[in-house]
């Protein structure tokens, strides 16, 4: 095996742990010697043990007797660069410092750590090997560089563009296919956002009901917020039936009625015309530490989100219906800000999922 092998073995693993690790990152381990991989390990859950912590201490319960010398002048393969600051457990590069590595080879930087740093004082050899990977840590490289939560926003909509029923007794465009796939991102996110008119015409619950997902061990239901300046049933909507995290956005706080549903918030906002201002949102976010956000709202919220260009990626679901005069555009803004004509987005996967097409549009950036 290459070096870029190895090192795509370890971002594999890192995906491993995107559904339990929340807040924290996504990380992935292989420790090699003479071209063989002799231990792997990745950041399980928050709070848990690190990835290469986990690595280690699988060869060392392999080899009880001769760890040190199996894993002399071996080489570690790490996805992110070890930290280096005492948080949930002591820093990594302490136990890496223990063990006579012949190179550590990092994926990917973090800027809010000294790993490489402390690592290359102690003498060791250091090479950097970084892969482009397509849906891990992107909250937490952008919160790292721009202090903004990752927002994605996912759409389901008609062939013609079409996403959202003039008549409220229909409800679905998309497939089960795409409905059950868009479940990744739901439980990939810290918080899911909708708008006022969609709790009430949909009835969604917004919450992860993959069955394999939700038993995972660490993994806990994203937290959900409204974003509304008009009173809500509270009592006729799934959205509020269950125990995950409830907010309520809005800059008219004397219209919503007095919370009567447990674990649920109002959060005030400055007003920005008759709607709340995104930035204040954001801020507000930020301060929350919510570094991944998912969008799943009506063309107007959605359009607002991308007047603001607060939106980093677009996942869409097409469906290979015509729903002409019977539903209303996905978005009425300016055609020039419109994600499927706007060369700020870049298309990174294209594929069919059941009779639909699922295509990823993401903004051009340097950060990550």
């Amino acid at each position: 095996m290459t070096k870029k092998k190895f090192m795509a073995e370890a971002y594999e693993l890192a995906k491993l742990g995107q559904y339990s690790t929340k807040p924290g990152v996504n990380v992935g381990c292989v420790i090699v010697k003479n071209n063989k991989i002799l231990s792997r390990g990745w950041y399980e859950k928050y709070g848990g043990s690190h990835a290469e912590i986990n690595a280690i201490n699988g060869l060392k319960r392999k080899y009880p007797k001769s760890f040190k010398t199996v894993l002399s002048e071996s080489s570690i393969y790490i996805s992110l660069e070890p930290c280096s600051t005492t948080g949930k457990t002591p820093p990594c590069v302490d136990e890496l410092k223990k063990y006579d590595f012949k190179e550590i080879v990092i994926g990917h930087e973090d800027s809010s750590q000294y790993g490489i740093q402390e690592l290359s004082k102690s003498g060791f050899k250091i090479s950097h090997l970084k892969q482009r990977s397509l849906d891990i840590n992107q909250g937490f490289f952008k919160t790292i560089h721009t202090n903004k939560p990752y927002i994605r926003a996912k759409i389901a909509m008609s062939k013609d563009g079409k996403t959202s029923f003039k008549n409220k007794r229909n409800k679905w465009i998309t497939s089960l296919a795409s409905r059950n796939d868009a479940q990744h991102y739901r439980a990939i996110s810290d918080l899911i956002i909708t708008g006022g008119g969609t709790l009430n015409n949909d009835n969604p619950s917004l919450n992860v009901r993959n069955k394999k997902i939700i038993k995972l061990k660490g993994f806990s239901q994203p937290d959900k917020a409204v974003i509304t300046n008009t009173s809500i049933d509270q009592k006729a909507l799934k959205f509020f039936h269950d125990k995950s995290k409830k907010l309520i956005f809005t800059s008219k706080r004397n219209n919503i009625a007095s919370i009567k549903t447990s674990n649920t918030e109002i959060q005030t906002f400055k007003s920005n015309g008759s709607n709340i201002d995104l930035n204040d949102l954001i801020f507000y976010l930020t301060k929350m530490n919510y570094k991944d956000v998912l969008i799943e709202a009506g063309p107007n919220l959605l359009t607002s989100f991308i007047n603001a260009n607060l939106i980093d990626e677009f996942i869409i679901y097409i469906s290979p219906k015509i729903l002409s005069n019977t539903a209303t555009y996905f978005f009425n803004g300016k055609n020039s800000l419109n994600p499927m004509r706007s060369k700020k987005f870049e298309k990174i996967e294209s594929k069919k999922i059941g009779a639909d097409k699922k295509i990823i549009l993401r903004k051009k950036q340097k950060w990550d």
